[in-house]
């Protein structure tokens, strides 16, 4: 299938710091790594890497630090792919403190840094990028004034905007109505509602609520139980794949690149969603964000 749209990511980019642990330590528990890593990533940045190496047209608007970490970050996109020309340089490039166990569990610190420096300027000097693009991709690890800034942007010319909106924060519900797809996991969809999302039943009542309030379409994502899909015509729960999980990872971040390039490909949302599966499946065997995220080739010998 042909590349039909264009897809820009406006969002974080860090230096992955990660620490393999044989358990997620308990409040006040010290233990020890038994492997340390330094692994490219960021929401923003895992997300543009996902669309790219499965061969969509990406761009990314971010910052990163004048420092090796911000080299590094800036080399790894290239080498994906992605176009740089949107990546701006202040401050020291952001970090993110990432604890791994054995059965692929994870939590994550963020140190924001020059993530913390985008600013509607930098949108407006930007501007361009949005009216080149078709797909407008965003999360909420920069200034939140400047994500909202954005989408007003990307509405006003009609752009579909995909929102992941982590890490979870309440958002207005004005702001929603501007989104083509919002995207957010169970904890994040609890964060929104107010309501319990521990159970397959639960999330489907929590994204009708959200959905009610008049948003296009929402797809959670629920890791190993799969995802929800939702829109105008459909109400859809997509199973996960059954595989041994090594590190959670940018699963979320694969699923939502993979879901924009299914998109770009005139999928329906139940194929992009079902496409975005196969390549979250792929992501959780292995370690790293970046590093695990596959190529359409890979995609298209799993369980084919």
């Amino acid at each position: 299938m042909n590349v039909l749209g264009k897809i820009l990511i406006i969002g974080s980019l860090n230096m992955d710091l990660v620490s393999h642990v044989s358990h997620l330590p308990q409040a006040g528990e010290t233990i020890s790594s038994f492997k340390f890593q330094e692994v490219l990533g960021g929401k923003g940045a895992n997300q543009a890497v996902a669309a790219a190496k499965l061969g969509a047209n990406v761009s990314m608007i971010g910052k990163v630090g004048a420092d090796d970490y911000g080299k590094a970050l800036r080399n790894g996109l290239e080498q994906s792919g992605v176009n740089t020309k949107g990546i701006r340089i202040e401050g020291s490039t952001g970090m993110a403190f990432i604890t791994v166990s054995k059965n692929g569990e994870n939590t994550i610190v963020l140190v924001p840094g020059a993530n913390s420096k985008m600013k509607r300027s930098d949108i407006n000097q930007l501007k361009y990028m949005i009216e080149q693009s078709d797909i407008i991709i965003m999360q909420l690890e920069i200034p939140f004034e400047t994500v909202e800034y954005t989408i007003q942007l990307a509405e006003k010319q009609k752009k579909d905007i995909i929102l992941n909106p982590a890490p979870a924060q309440q958002l207005p519900y004005p702001l929603l109505k501007s989104i083509h797809t919002l995207i957010p996991n169970e904890t994040e969809l609890h964060l929104l509602t107010g309501m319990p999302t521990s159970t397959i039943n639960e999330v489907q009542v929590a994204a009708h609520y959200l959905k009610s309030l008049g948003l296009n379409r929402i797809i959670v994502t629920m890791g190993e139980k799969g995802s929800y899909l939702i829109n105008g015509e459909q109400q859809i729960h997509i199973p996960a794949y059954r595989v041994k999980s090594i590190d959670t990872t940018a699963a979320g971040d694969a699923f939502i690149g993979a879901f924009a390039v299914g998109v770009t490909k005139g999928m329906d949302d139940q194929k992009a969603a079902e496409f975005a599966t196969k390549v979250s499946a792929i992501v959780v065997t292995k370690e790293g964000a970046q590093p695990s995220l596959p190529t359409l080739e890979e995609v298209d010998r799993f369980y084919s």
